[in-house]
């Protein structure tokens, strides 16, 4: 059985195409036409700078490889058992194979070189030496969030991507890790990464107007590294600007699928072949999939075929799929019921996919879970900012209260400066049996986070199950790829070690990742990194995707969605991008059961959208790090910048002009900096107290943080003196709300509780998908 491969970008070299160029002039002559320039003449005469850009490199291949097609087809008249083209020449195996014509290829593929030319500061780099699993490790381990794999060429050849000067610095990194070669390429985009997304996005509007057939040869998808399935080929193209070249594991298919490198067949420009010796090489450094496994697989996408061949409305019980402008599209009524993922439902025991998140100093207090417990609803106690003693009377009085099979959850925040904290909430949580967290603020996975996990671990009827659960949320796709890996190994060593953990957990750790779910969270109150939902959620999806398939032993993985939900067409955004659940926070803050005072739900119930803005973080004064709060009717805002803008100004608080320093001592803290720096004394550490001492920017930096934590008690207090700086974390969903409600009875907080809010919103998104989806299939 033989098997056509076409290279792509990077084989191109001046001179190629020469003898098809003349042996088809009437594709030639087409191709001119939609280009609006000679294709043969770049070919043959360049420069090769020119040919070597990305907008005129993937047509130029894409043409050549073709006519090379057209050319083997006539002088050998072999049909292939299969066609496989690396990155943009899938374009030309899709051709070869029938599903687009010679023209519409080409188009695509000019649009597709104009759109990836366009990105700018992204870069590339070939790394030979090291297999896929410690190119991920070495950028996870190192915080390297801004390079991922691209291109898997080899299981040992293996091409990053991402922003340039990342890629650039990274050499050092991997060269000390044992890569025998690393060397940085000449383009100027982050191909196949998420930071493709703009591409992306403009090439679907773009690729929806092309008619696909179907594959008369069997082409191997990039993104999948199996066969495409016709009704599947567009999306999968779409995602291939964004997502890596699976080249090896595509070969380690074919491999298993009984093909050998003598029946491998390059197809492309004249010279040394590119993609073949790729076939020889993974065969020696990896051979082929399993056969077992591959089999398995087989067998259950036939069956789920076989039951939708059979039954085309299985999943949604109505009628089988309309046509809408041609295309197949499935209209299903969404209902309580199925609205979400039932999965997710199933997992966390509750009724619908709808959670209210945790806000800190127990503003999520006991009462508000306790009222989502009893509607069948997961809440979390915010649990960060207090002592550990009433993290632990808030669990007990959330499960006296609560239906004996409700669950609950707790807040578990990153503690960067003191882990001891951490530790603490751990025996805490492990101690009260508490059988869900929301892991927050966590840039890496934590010893402490590690331990939970561990706890409640086994193994049942070739399953792993996860006693504790961990929600993380998340606002980058690095900090999820961690948390959708299994636990950091020189941490589970070292837990191991100190007889924190067994062997036994050991061994079950590694075979499950860190998180049961991910919450993506977007532009929300508190911390954020002001991500949007449309460009975070997929890039996670895939990572979860892509860890459902590592951790084949443990079951479905969720990603949900957090961050600027406060209306039923927000929830309903989310949900088609394909959240599995929605977490709430703002907006309820503005609730009976929040544990805050009544002058900040007064305040908070007549905001707008624009009545929020970013101000620095006290808890991480000295990184710049900020958060959302609110800015209608108080000086806080400005007040934390003016701060932070004097720490970095002056080395110590008596360098601060003394004007000034009496304004701020008499306005902002109603005290000295004296008395000030006497209270922290008493709250801190006397190691830490000693090193302030030592240290006068220290000094200053603890001194200034106080009015953090001061404008934060005065607001949970409703202190009315102080109301101008009161610190109120809060995003743009609750001005959103706000409107939604104007006019009903929800307008009042008074009226307002987190469970009825939920369901109620849930309801309306219900009615608002179907009337959406309605009009769509008209």
């Amino acid at each position: 059985m033989k098997v056509f491969m076409f290279p792509g970008q990077g084989a191109q070299r001046l001179g190629m195409g020469h003898d098809t160029f003349i042996r088809f002039k009437d594709r030639v002559e087409q191709a001119d036409d939609i280009l609006g320039y000679r294709i043969s003449t770049l070919c043959q005469d360049g420069p090769i700078e020119k040919l070597s850009q990305t907008e005129y490199t993937q047509p130029a291949l894409y043409v050549v490889n073709s006519l090379a097609w057209l050319k083997q087809m006539e002088d050998e008249e072999e049909t292939p058992g299969y066609l496989l083209g690396h990155s943009v020449s899938e374009y030309v195996a899709l051709y070869a194979s029938g599903v687009l014509d010679f023209a519409s290829g080409l188009k695509l593929v000019a649009k597709r070189g104009a759109l990836m030319s366009q990105a700018r500061g992204g870069g590339m780099a070939a790394v030979l030496g090291l297999e896929a699993g410690a190119i991920e490790d070495i950028l996870r381990n190192e915080g390297v969030g801004d390079v991922f794999a691209a291109n898997f060429n080899t299981p040992r050849q293996i091409v990053l991507s991402g922003r340039r000067e990342a890629i650039v610095d990274a050499e050092e990194l991997f060269l000390k890790a044992g890569a025998s070669h690393y060397k940085v390429l000449p383009v100027s985009g982050a191909f196949h990464t998420p930071f493709m997304e703009g591409a992306r996005a403009q090439f679907a509007g773009f690729f929806e107007t092309f008619e696909f057939g179907t594959q008369k040869v069997s082409v191997i998808s990039n993104v999948t590294a199996r066969p495409h399935r016709d009704a599947d080929i567009k999306t999968r193209m779409i995602e291939q600007i964004t997502a890596p070249v699976r080249w090896s594991e595509s070969l380690r298919y074919l491999l298993a699928k009984g093909v050998a490198f003598a029946d491998t067949v390059e197809i492309g420009p004249d010279g040394p072949p590119v993609v073949r010796p790729m076939f020889k090489r993974t065969e020696l450094e990896a051979g082929p999939l399993d056969a077992g496994d591959l089999a398995a697989e087989e067998a259950a996408a036939k069956a789920s075929e076989e039951v939708h061949s059979e039954n085309p409305a299985v999943e949604t019980g109505t009628e089988p799929p309309k046509k809408l402008n041609g295309a197949n599209f499935s209209f299903g009524q969404v209902t309580m019921e199925n609205i979400g993922s039932r999965a997710f439902c199933d997992a966390f025991g509750v009724r619908y996919p709808y959670v209210s998140g945790a806000m800190y100093q127990g503003i999520a207090s006991a009462a508000m879970v306790v009222r989502m417990g009893k509607a069948g609803l997961l809440g979390f106690f915010g649990a960060a900012g207090l002592p550990t003693s009433a993290i632990g009377t808030a669990i007990r009085e959330i499960r006296a209260q609560v239906p004996a099979d409700a669950p609950f959850g707790v807040n578990f925040i990153a503690h960067l400066n003191r882990p001891y904290l951490e530790d603490d909430l751990t025996d805490l949580l492990l101690e009260e049996g508490v059988g869900i967290v929301e892991a927050s603020a966590f840039m890496e996975v934590t010893q402490a986070l590690v331990r939970y996990r561990a706890k409640g671990l086994r193994a049942e009827n070739g399953k792993v199950l996860a006693g504790n659960k961990i929600i993380a949320k998340v606002s980058r796709p690095d900090v999820a790829a961690q948390f959708l890996s299994a636990a950091p190994e020189p941490l589970v060593e070292k837990l191991l070690k100190e007889g924190l953990i067994t062997a036994e957990e050991v061994d079950l750790l590694r075979k499950v990742p860190m998180a049961d779910a991910i919450c993506v969270e977007s532009d929300s109150g508190g911390h954020t990194d002001q991500g949007m939902p449309f460009a975070l959620i997929p890039p996670i999806l895939k990572l979860r995707d892509e860890a459902e398939q590592r951790f084949k032993d443990f079951g479905k993985l969720f990603v949900g969605a957090a961050g600027g939900i406060g209306t039923p067409e927000a929830v309903a955004a989310v949900l088609v991008l394909g959240a599995d659940f929605i977490v709430t926070g703002s907006i309820n803050q503005c609730t009976v059961e929040a544990g805050t005072s009544d002058a900040v739900k007064d305040m908070l119930e007549g905001i707008n959208v624009y009545d929020t803005a970013y101000a620095p973080s006290g808890e991480m004064f000295e990184l710049g790090s900020k958060i959302q709060v609110l800015k209608k009717g108080v000086f806080f805002p400005a007040r934390a910048e003016k701060l932070v803008a004097l720490y970095r100004q002056s080395e110590s608080l008596e360098a601060i002009d003394p004007r000034l320093r009496g304004q701020i001592e008499d306005r902002y803290f109603g005290r000295s900096f004296e008395d000030v720096f006497e209270e922290v004394a008493r709250s801190y550490p006397a190691a830490e107290i000693e090193r302030a001492e030592k240290m006068p920017k220290h000094k200053m930096a603890l001194v200034f943080k106080r009015y953090y934590r001061d404008t934060t008690d005065w607001a949970l207090k409703g202190d009315m003196a102080r109301k101008v700086d009161f610190q109120v974390h809060c995003g743009p969903a609750q001005g959103a709300f706000n409107q939604w409600v104007a006019g009903t009875d929800l307008a009042s907080w008074r009226n307002r509780h987190a469970d009825t809010i939920g369901l109620h919103m849930l309801e309306q998104t219900v009615d608002l998908l179907n009337r959406r989806l309605s009009v769509l299939v008209g």
